[in-house]
């Protein structure tokens, strides 16, 4: 082996002993990145300037200067509502979904979201009490002519959304035309609903079929109405028999690209209407074997991770979306690790990172590059944050001494590398292409300083003839200045040089012959080639 010569360089590989990973890989790449094909430093965090109230769990860019943020874990959605008049945004804390807007969100100097609505729309407890007005003029009492009626009710939010009816009334039976009917209305619970209105339907039937027919819309706060509409002038049928609020115990709340949100409680997963994130109908629940984890959503198919085998659930609409299990026996062991990618999931596995994708496709995807036994004693799975950034995989966890530390998994090149830095939370805002970051308090942009960190890249080991000696290293990079450059063989230093020592691209190294070889740089500047050789002849140009 005359020479050794890197041009491309990735990251690491840990299942791999050093000395059977690619040429281009590296046994430890910290604070780089690889999107150049060369190694090049991560730049410093950038301060926005803005300061949180609380110290962060969940990140949320509503608009403009507007951040949401909570203590707790939180799945936060924006509205599906085409161009929605009301800026809503829906979110499940672990207390019981909820749904805030323009209106009251940004209320006030504290934190945001100031204020919110429970999620959904209760229906009417009591039953509407009627009584029939009899008209001055009877007539004669044609039996042909009697009508039978049943009254029922809903509620309406402010934001115009319909819940289910409450009871049906008792019979009404309406003997003569030109009878009118007093009915006595229940005042809406007390709530955190947003209701400001009441619908009144009444039974009709035509054509062999009966349905409850729009009578009036009226105020919450009116308790008392006359019904004198005629048959002919009644309003559009009743479309919110099913309307349900979701379960108090939902959390998991995502949104799928056919406008269906989706959640979870338990073992069950909830679906509801169709760009109606406020209803949720029972006969949309669906259940697993097991209890569910973390939910992600991919295109028009939502992806259930569990305590056992994850499940894959499709549909073009919420009433045929059916379920199926995935053979991959990775339970899911941290709910915060499931994060939507480019076309699939990923998610921390009990052996590594599981990928599922649309169709239902479910691998390990770390299994050629990290063993069940580094990816459970190095990178504590259970404890994995993720985020997508880039289409890469960036991971918080907490090391066995207890702090905290951060890997990237490239699912495209299949490797990882390291930060030394780390923060509580982030946010990828897809809209400007930024990472946020916030660290205490604070709120950083990744990335978003002029100034980079110190990198580290440490190369395979190659394997030369015994007591090969290589004599010339070469460094090409834009300012060699910025670079330090060590050099080891059979475990040994043959030279190391901190940044700043490097004037320029060659150098001859000490006489020292070695089996095993590998190179290390650091600094602070990008390192494009990488060459060693036995002598300024062998040197490949």
């Amino acid at each position: 082996m005359p020479y050794i010569d890197i041009t491309s360089m990735g990251g690491e590989m840990p299942r791999i002993i050093p000395a059977m990973l690619p040429d281009r890989a590296a046994t430890l790449a910290e604070n780089c990145h690889f999107r150049f094909g060369v190694v090049t430093p991560v730049m410093e965090t950038a301060d926005t300037g803005k300061v949180f109230t609380i110290k962060p769990k969940t990140l949320f860019h509503y608009r403009d200067d507007f951040w949401f943020a909570w203590p707790e874990v939180t799945d936060v959605i924006r509205s599906p509502v085409a161009q929605d008049p009301y800026g809503r945004v829906y979110y499940t804390d672990g207390q019981y979904p909820k749904v805030t807007s323009a209106a009251i969100a940004t209320k006030g100097n504290g934190n945001y979201p100031s204020a919110f609505f429970r999620l959904g729309v209760p229906a009417p407890s009591m039953e509407i009490v009627c009584t029939v007005n009899l008209p001055q003029e009877l007539g004669d009492d044609d039996p042909t002519d009697d009508e039978t009626r049943f009254y029922t009710e809903t509620y309406v939010t402010d934001y115009g959304e319909e819940g289910p009816p409450g009871p049906a009334s008792q019979k009404v039976v309406v003997t003569y035309p030109g009878s009118s009917v007093d009915l006595q209305l229940q005042a809406p619970p007390l709530q955190n609903s947003n209701i400001t209105r009441r619908r009144i339907y009444r039974s009709a039937s035509g054509g062999g079929e009966a349905d409850f027919l729009l009578v009036a819309e009226l105020a919450a706060s009116v308790l008392s109405y006359r019904d004198e509409v005629s048959s002919d002038a009644l309003g559009p049928a009743m479309q919110t028999w099913h309307y349900t609020p979701p379960p108090s115990n939902m959390q998991g709340l995502c949104l799928m690209a056919n406008g269906i949100a989706a959640g979870f409680a338990g073992n069950e997963v909830l679906f509801s209407e169709s760009f109606l994130p406020y209803a949720w109908p029972d006969s949309y629940r669906q259940s697993t074997e097991d209890d569910i984890i973390a939910i992600a959503p991919v295109g028009t198919s939502l992806v259930v991770a569990t305590k056992g085998e994850p499940y894959l659930f499709s549909g073009v609409s919420p009433s045929s979306i059916s379920g199926m299990k995935l053979p991959q026996s990775q339970a899911c062991v941290s709910r915060s690790s499931m994060v939507a990618m480019d076309g699939f999931v990923l998610y921390a596995g009990t052996n590594g990172l599981v990928s599922v994708d649309g169709n239902g496709n479910a691998v390990n995807a770390t299994e050629k590059i990290i063993s069940p036994e580094q990816w459970r004693k190095i990178f504590n799975p259970s404890s994995i944050k993720a985020y997508q950034y880039r289409g890469e995989y960036v991971a918080r966890y907490t090391k066995t001494d207890g702090s905290q530390a951060i890997f990237i998994f490239n699912p495209q090149d299949m490797d990882i590398r390291h930060m030394n830095t780390t923060f509580d939370t982030a946010y990828n805002d897809t809209a400007t292409d930024t990472l946020y970051l916030a660290k205490g308090r604070g709120l950083f942009v990744s990335q978003g300083a002029n100034t980079p960190l110190s990198l580290v890249w440490r190369s395979k080991t190659f394997i030369a003839q015994e007591n090969t000696s290589f004599s010339c290293l070469r460094i090409k990079a834009p300012y060699p200045e910025r670079v330090g450059i060590s050099v080891f063989a059979d475990g040994q230093p043959v030279i190391q040089l901190p940044p700043g020592a490097l004037s320029g691209s060659v150098l001859k190294l000490p006489p020292v012959t070695g089996r095993e070889w590998y190179v290390e740089v650091s600094g602070f500047g990008q390192v494009e080639r990488i060459t060693l050789s036995t002598s300024m002849p062998e040197m490949p140009a």
